[in-house]
């Protein structure tokens, strides 16, 4: 179990570093979110970017499930194959509920950041899962023309992200709810996949 001081340490950076992204972050805004002295961010993390991605591999557990559960996908062919494919990616995630919201946030803001590359936390943390993923979306719908599997896992990956966001519904005329947020989503993904 990790000491409660770095626990600390890696909520308050997972907070801060969603509302401000990496390069608006300071850690000086990390030791006074977490109530810590900067000296002990320094003592748990030698830079910021080791403390940034030490809060992306504390949520690698996600990752680990969504591919277990993929892989209890056997048949590719079947016809619940697609279906079992959409849980498997999304249901580990929104599991989270409020305990990973602003994971979820600050997944979608590292993936949209242009010099995320810099930082190797989508390459070396999600691409080697992305690829499985669209493995078994080749298997399970085959015969769809080039581009279209990546590009479908990445509309699915900002649809399953931007999900956390629900102060935008209420302006829209919505009604806020997890579980019809939810089964919209999971329509809205396995449709896109099967019709697109």
């Amino acid at each position: 179990m990790l000491p409660d001081r770095r626990n600390r340490i890696l909520d308050a950076a997972e907070r801060v570093f969603a509302e401000e992204g990496y390069h608006g972050t300071a850690l000086r805004e990390i030791a006074k979110a977490a109530d810590v002295k900067l000296s002990l961010i320094g003592y748990h993390f030698e830079s910021k970017l080791i403390l940034y991605t030490a809060v992306f591999e504390r949520r690698q557990h996600v990752n680990d499930e969504r591919q277990e559960l993929l892989e209890k996908v056997e048949d590719l062919t079947a016809p619940d194959a697609l279906e079992r494919i959409v849980a498997a990616f999304m249901d580990p995630v929104i599991q989270l509920d409020d305990d990973g919201i602003w994971y979820r946030k600050l997944v979608l803001r590292e993936a949209s950041d242009p010099s995320s590359r810099e930082r190797k936390v989508i390459s070396g943390l999600f691409d080697p899962m992305a690829r499985r993923f669209i493995e078994a979306l080749k298997g399970a719908l085959p015969g769809k023309r080039p581009g279209f599997y990546e590009w479908a896992y990445l509309f699915a990956v900002g649809a399953l992200t931007q999900s956390a966001f629900d102060d935008r519904i209420a302006a829209l005329g919505g009604e806020p709810g997890a579980a019809r947020k939810n089964d919209v989503l999971r329509s809205f993904i396995t449709a896109a996949l099967r019709y697109g």
